[in-house]
């Protein structure tokens, strides 16, 4: 089986994370994580210097906890950065090109800027996803 984890390195995320690398464990799961920074250079060009960095930072830093956990138990995982304006299409994308067999993300994820932009990224991955879709708690 062959899962996509989605995290931005919230609690609901890693969570999913844990949930991913249970999977692994119990069922050999090939597992791959995936962060998604939110791309905004070229739409928010007013937005305060360092922000894009810093929005790249916070992904890199999702998947760096997320590997940490499988590296603990020694179980191989992949990892995904990307940028995107919709992170949940980079999700659906991914899932499309990798032929998974399941997303499993967070319920919710980093609050402020993202979410009022973007609106709920599970529930736009739920909708269109190519697989089964599994929102921890």
């Amino acid at each position: 089986m062959k899962l996509l984890v989605a995290t931005d390195g919230s609690e609901p995320a890693m969570k999913a994370v844990k949930k991913g690398l249970e999977m692994a464990e119990k069922e050999g799961a090939q597992v791959t994580v995936i962060s998604v920074a939110y791309y905004a250079k070229s739409d928010f060009d007013e937005m305060p210097p360092g922000i894009q960095e810093r929005l790249e930072s916070q992904a890199t830093d999702a998947l760096k906890k997320a590997k940490a956990l499988f590296d603990e138990k020694g179980i191989k995982v992949d990892l995904v950065l990307e940028a995107g304006v919709v992170p949940a299409n980079n999700i659906i994308r991914r899932a499309n090109e990798g032929k998974f067999d399941w997303i499993i993300m967070g319920s919710t994820g980093i609050s402020g800027i993202e979410r009022v932009l973007m609106g709920s990224t599970a529930s736009k991955v739920v909708a269109n996803a190519p697989c089964s879709v599994s929102i921890i708690r």
